[in-house]
């Protein structure tokens, strides 16, 4: 058998045939156009779906499944990862408009609502926007005091599981007037050029 085959192939090599092997396979069908475009439309549509129910503040999601996930957290580390991120704006909103008949008037201001979210939450008025994004019809940020510090050692912030309620220990923590009052100016202006801007005015 061996030398039938090595005269096979030096006989080729003579006649100047360069032997060569037969390979099997399936040619690459290229990707239809229209089945891509199908697919990335869908892919977009659940992204857009997704993306609209996970900002909703009515949500479930927010109360069965972020809630209890921050509850695995210290108290007061996930009340810094709370302003946190609020304060970077990953956060849901309240897209609801409030019925006219929870319209009040406060001091002179009209408040959409009378549900405020009191002193306490946002210490150094990092997250004044996103809390009204919720759906509060009031912020009050603080409390601050003249100087900067630090407040009560940890720990100092505890849940009442039974009570769905905190004993706050924290001591007045916060970052000084002057940081906070520049935030709250930086708001004041930033809200002021977003109005003119509207308006047409320079």
């Amino acid at each position: 058998m061996f030398r039938i085959c090595a005269r096979t192939a030096g006989f080729r090599a003579l006649r100047g045939v360069t032997p060569t092997s037969r390979t099997f396979g399936t040619k690459a069908v290229p990707p239809s156009r229209l089945r891509n475009a199908v697919w990335a439309t869908g892919m977009a549509t659940v992204c857009g779906l997704g993306y609209l129910y996970v900002t909703d503040s009515s949500a479930g999601i927010h109360k069965y499944v972020l809630t209890p996930m921050l509850r695995l957290l210290d108290p007061e580390d996930a009340h810094n990862l709370t302003i946190s991120l609020l304060k970077h704006g990953i956060a849901p909103a309240d897209r609801g408009e409030d019925a006219d008949l929870l319209e009040i008037e406060l001091w002179g201001k009209r408040l959409t609502n009378p549900v405020g979210m009191a002193a306490g939450f946002d210490k150094n008025a990092e997250a004044i926007d996103a809390l009204f994004q919720l759906g509060f019809g009031a912020v009050e940020v603080g409390s601050i005091t003249p100087q900067a510090q630090d407040g009560n050692p940890k720990p100092r912030l505890f849940r009442i599981e039974d009570s769905r309620a905190v004993i706050n220990r924290m001591g007045l923590n916060n970052d000084g007037a002057q940081a906070c009052g520049d935030r709250i100016r930086s708001r004041f202006w930033r809200l002021l050029a977003a109005q003119s801007q509207k308006r047409g005015e320079t």
